[in-house]
């Protein structure tokens, strides 16, 4: 999505009992965008695990978590 040479990017990010992934972007940003992330556990699993954001760059970011997990991060990188 473009919005008068601004790019949002969203998407979401599985994580299968780790704690570490990178996303690649598929939009080309022109240097690192802001990222934001939200946490969904998944299924029946009665806990909560913190995120973050480790590294951006123009082509990617990675996210830690406190602990590995069974669930998904959602994201939205806004950049240009």
């Amino acid at each position: 999505m473009t919005t008068a040479g601004t790019i949002i990017e969203e998407g979401e990010i599985t994580f299968s009992g780790v704690a570490n992934e990178t996303h690649n972007f598929s939009s080309s940003f022109t240097s690192s965008p802001s990222v934001k992330i939200s946490v969904s556990s998944g299924g029946s699993q009665e806990f909560v695990v913190n995120a973050v954001v480790t590294a951006v760059s123009s082509t990617s970011f990675s996210v830690t978590t406190s602990s590995s997990f069974f669930g998904s991060v959602q994201f939205r990188a806004v950049g240009s």
